[in-house]
């Protein structure tokens, strides 16, 4: 029996409510969900309560009758179903690591296909230049250039997720910004280790060269995650309308 679109949102919100809150997890489970309801709904005359009861089970869920007051608020009364979510979460788990070994292999990927870029090598050289040049008349604003050329796309991420362009709720676009985090985690971590270690601030050479070996990695961390957004977005654009 195919299920009305009717149906298939009231399943898309009952996973959301049972805690799959990555709207590309969602969908993926959806599907699996919605197919297994129509097989038993056709094949074991199921109603579709029972048969959606009898899937959220076999995905290791608990099912939990739900109780709200009555209109005079005197007594508590029977409401919906509602599903623990306990098998979902472990799903969800699943879904991460998959999701973060393919982005940790196509970041690698991507790190490696920058030094083919011809683009790639003048920005960085660019970069190298301006920080020692700058650095001749003051390391303070030589370091500054370099923290801008690391971080300056953060500018167009941020304008995007204002401007509603980056589909929230995706676990693969949360797993691709891990990778960014990470590096910026490490430029501020290794400073600190450093001043910690040996009671005084980072020399310039040591911060210059920190930050130009960290340049290619976020640059292929900050590349990886537009390619994400794109591909999501017109993914999530596609299922949207």
């Amino acid at each position: 029996m195919k299920l009305t679109q009717q149906r298939i949102q009231y399943i898309d919100d009952y996973l959301r409510k049972s805690g799959v809150q990555f709207w590309d997890v969602r969908l993926e489970i959806l599907d699996h969900v919605a197919t297994g309801v129509e097989e038993k709904m056709t094949h074991e005359s199921m109603s579709f309560e029972a048969a959606l009861e009898a899937i959220t089970i076999s995905f290791g869920n608990e099912i939990r009758q739900g109780y709200i007051l009555n209109k005079d608020n005197t007594k508590w009364i029977k409401s919906t179903k509602y599903a623990t979510g306990e098998g979902f979460e472990k799903l969800q788990r699943e879904k991460q690591k998959q999701i973060s070994k393919k982005h940790a292999k196509a970041y690698w990927k991507q790190f490696i296909n920058l030094f083919t870029s011809v683009q790639f090598y003048i920005e960085f050289a660019l970069m190298i230049l301006s920080i020692f040049v700058i650095s001749k008349y003051s390391e303070k604003w030589a370091l500054t250039v370099g923290f801008v050329y690391l971080f300056y796309p953060f500018i167009s991420i941020i304008y995007k997720s204002i401007k509603g362009q980056i589909p929230k709720k995706s676990l693969h676009i949360n797993m691709s910004m891990v990778g960014v985090f990470m590096w910026i985690n490490i430029f501020s971590l290794v400073p600190n280790i450093y001043k910690s270690y040996y009671d005084e601030k980072m020399e310039f050479q040591l911060f210059a060269w920190m930050l130009i070996l960290l340049f290619p990695l976020i640059k292929a961390s900050f590349i990886r995650y537009d390619n994400v957004c794109k591909e999501y977005k017109k993914y999530y654009d596609l299922i949207s309308n």
